[in-house]
């Protein structure tokens, strides 16, 4: 602890005034202004001392802080330090910049954005905390049906008037987007979701999905079947399988999904094959939006038909560029993130 302030700054400049070369200069900051040096020490105590000593002993650190970084600029520029102006050197390479990059998923959503904007799909967003109605009950799945426990919900606490929560897929967008638009139309809703799962390496608390809805007189599985087709195969760049098989969806009917298999396995740089590209895997659930859905929103009963779909970014991003654990989309590793 320093006790005597005078003396420790006139202790200080003397030691100073004998430094004659930048070595001695730098051993001279260290000792006086480096992270162990008495001075913080003292800043690192102050926290131990009462209000009264704070202000008056932290006035006087303070001052004697700032003096002694002046000298120390001062003496750094008379002893021609390599950071002083005059003996910059003007013909020395700069040293490059390194340059960001975009994040694997941001890669495979604006390319999968892309492809269906191609086809004139509209992007539309929404919130990612949203309520009960729109997450659910809009979607044909009252609070009594089974299919909620599949979406392991995280709620929001507080005093609410409607039950709020954290998204669980972006399907809740659609329904937003049918209250006040007619069809016909065709729109995609990107987006973030949550859900309360035990995290390993293939699930997550957070997540990536892109919804997709098409609404028309004529609309059908013809169309869907075209259109999915199309956008995988362009993002796999024609190396993969596509197939079509029944499954069961709350808020579609009837309902499909879609699983994909790669031609040729995508393999990493030892020469492996992705375990993850080798057999038949599910992608997207879809299937024709359910007719109480079309009447819930407003919509001329019999008129309208369209299909549905989601799939999730992190899945596609796995397999397209061997990735066999979702955790490393979300722990910031720099050496993951640089592959990319």
């Amino acid at each position: 602890m320093i006790t005597d302030w005078k003396k420790f700054t006139k202790q200080a400049q003397g030691e100073l005034s004998s430094v004659k070369s930048s070595s001695d200069l730098e051993k001279w900051r260290i000792k006086y202004l480096g992270r162990k040096s008495a001075l913080s020490l003292f800043f690192d105590s102050l926290s131990n001392l009462s209000l009264e000593e704070k202000k008056r002993l932290g006035t006087t650190a303070n001052t004697t802080r700032k003096l002694l970084r002046s000298l120390f600029k001062e003496k750094e520029e008379n002893l021609g330090s390599p950071s002083s102006l005059s003996f910059f050197d003007i013909a020395r390479p700069g040293e490059k910049i390194r340059q960001g990059h975009l994040h694997p998923i941001t890669l495979v959503s604006r390319q999968i954005i892309k492809s269906f904007e191609s086809m004139g799909f509209a992007i539309i967003e929404g919130p990612e905390i949203e309520t009960e109605y729109y997450n659910f009950d809009a979607l044909n799945i009252p609070a009594d049906h089974p299919a909620r426990d599949m979406w392991d919900t995280l709620w929001l606490r507080g005093n609410q008037k409607e039950k709020l929560l954290l998204r669980t897929h972006t399907s809740p967008e659609q329904v937003h987007y049918m209250e006040t638009h007619m069809p016909p139309f065709r729109v995609i809703a990107p987006g973030r979701c949550f859900r309360h799962e035990a995290t390993d390496s293939s699930h997550e608390v957070q997540f990536h999905q892109i919804e997709g809805l098409m609404v028309g007189e004529e609309v059908s599985l013809v169309n869907f079947k075209a259109i999915i087709e199309l956008v995988v195969k362009n993002i796999f760049q024609n190396n993969v399988l596509v197939r079509f098989r029944p499954s069961y969806f709350p808020f579609v009917s009837p309902g499909v999904e879609v699983d994909i298999k790669m031609k040729s396995g995508i393999k990493n740089r030892n020469s492996k094959t992705n375990s993850l590209s080798r057999d038949w895997m599910e992608i997207m659930g879809a299937g024709m939006v359910h007719p109480s859905l079309f009447t819930e929103v407003g919509y001329e009963t019999g008129r309208w038909q369209g299909f549905a779909f989601g799939l999730g970014l992190e899945r596609i991003a796995m397999i397209k560029y061997n990735i066999e654990d979702i955790r490393l989309f979300f722990n910031s590793d720099i050496r993951f993130l640089e592959q990319f």
